[in-house]
């Protein structure tokens, strides 16, 4: 078995995300968490669409923070390094750490906790055993994702 690791995935800073001085405004972050979210779900087989096709269950959000640290500019390239911190009976807690790609810059960090749910009801329920094995290799601390960042090596 392999040591668990994040998943990376890239974004850019659009136009739509921008102030008038190109400088990513606070509220646009909330898209890349989302971002980071769907391509680690798609990444491990539980896409999206396969999701809201046979919704068995759901995984609203129960909490979203982010600390920011350091201005992302239009067109900077993003690492979002996504990883599992937390995963209880009934929900996740997701990391992502929105990184510089090139200067491997902390840029902001968002913790978002996902409950899971019965559609009917939304009663909460016990996470599937698949969507635990196929988030498995994605579960570390926060001190472990970051001792490996580019920037502390």
């Amino acid at each position: 078995m392999t040591a668990p690791r994040p998943f990376v995935t890239h974004e850019r800073v659009r136009w739509a995300d921008v102030d008038l001085v190109a400088i990513m405004r606070f509220s646009a972050f909330p898209r890349l968490v989302e971002v980071a979210e769907q391509e680690l779900l798609r990444a491990v087989g539980l896409p999206y669409a396969m999701l809201f096709d046979q919704p068995r269950l759901w995984m609203p959000r129960r909490r979203l923070e982010i600390d920011y640290f350091a201005p992302a500019h239009l067109d900077d390239d993003l690492a979002l390094v996504t990883y599992v911190s937390r995963m209880g009976e009934t929900s996740l807690t997701l990391q992502v750490d929105i990184r510089h790609a090139t200067r491997h810059t902390l840029i902001a960090a968002a913790t978002m906790v996902v409950v899971c749910v019965t559609v009917e009801g939304f009663v909460k329920r016990p996470l599937p055993r698949s969507t635990r094995d196929a988030l498995a290799p994605f579960v570390l601390s926060v001190e472990a994702a970051r001792a490996d960042a580019p920037e502390t090596r």
